[in-house]
């Protein structure tokens, strides 16, 4: 659950509605400036929009925040709570289809291994596990490596005793749905704010970086331009319900139970172009 304030109220972006706004950021990634994915683009696709889908068990009754009593913020969310709901999204997409299992899987992993090595939130910079909860993370870590390899391997038709990351292929579909997952943020979490995304994988295995430059309220130009349509619309659903503190989860879920849907319309363009 993302949650930010606008226009005076609290909106709130379910996790799966951000997931669909990155699954289509993939269905519509590719031109002659940044290349298409070559293969497995569908399941690529899925893993997009089902990869933080664990999410939704711990949105059935978010936690709140002490300090706010409103949900508790999605990188605030600790081990405890996150890693059981998260094991449900992966198993599920894994049953699903093997390669959006793998990336859904090192997804999860992403998110204690700091993006295995790539990308850190600032929002995580002094976050602290105590020493139960590094136990949970190293327990779930292992667990989502040693299914990699057997995704990986299903899909190979042949063992792959190496991390799934070493495969090249693995590991730029991996970065891509970083860099989808991450543009999705940049409009729900920070509402269409300058910055930029990296690394961004080309070809070769090249590396840059995607700059976000703000063009006005959720909208960005975007450079290099990743996308086949020009001026492309992705957008994502929320709720606003007010800005204020909550007795408990039943309160809030009641009120965001009655709150009215709202589509917000998030543009892209490339830099120097107009809207």
């Amino acid at each position: 659950m993302i949650t930010t304030r606008y226009e005076g109220s609290l909106l709130v972006v379910r996790q799966p509605d951000h997931g669909d706004q990155t699954g289509l950021f993939a269905a519509a990634w590719g031109n002659e400036d940044v290349p298409a994915l070559a293969e497995h683009q569908r399941a690529a696709t899925l893993a997009a929009r089902h990869h933080d889908d664990g999410w939704a068990v711990w949105e059935r009754r978010p936690s709140l925040d002490p300090a706010t009593r409103q949900p508790t913020q999605f990188h605030k969310v600790g081990p405890i709570e996150h890693i059981p709901a998260y094991r449900a999204g992966v198993d599920r997409a894994a049953h699903g289809d093997p390669w959006a299992g793998l990336l859904v899987s090192m997804h999860a992993a992403g998110l204690y291994n700091g993006r295995y090595g790539t990308f850190r939130l600032p929002e995580l910079a002094d976050q602290s596990l105590t020493a139960h909860e590094q136990a949970l993370v190293a327990e779930f870590l292992a667990e989502l490596d040693q299914l990699q390899r057997d995704l990986l391997g299903a899909v190979r038709g042949h063992p792959t005793p190496a991390p799934a990351f070493d495969d090249p292929v693995v590991r730029q579909h991996y970065l891509l749905l970083q860099v989808w997952d991450r543009l999705s943020l940049q409009f729900a979490f920070r509402h269409g704010a300058d910055g930029t995304i990296a690394p961004l994988p080309g070809a070769g295995g090249g590396r840059g970086v995607l700059t976000c430059r703000s063009v006005g309220a959720f909208a960005l130009a975007l450079d290099p331009y990743p996308f086949a349509t020009e001026n492309a619309v992705f957008p994502v659903a929320g709720q606003l319900v007010p800005d204020r503190p909550y007795l408990d989860p039943e309160d809030f879920l009641a009120t965001l139970a009655s709150a009215p849907a709202l589509q917000l319309d998030c543009r892209v363009q490339r830099t120097g172009t107009a809207g």
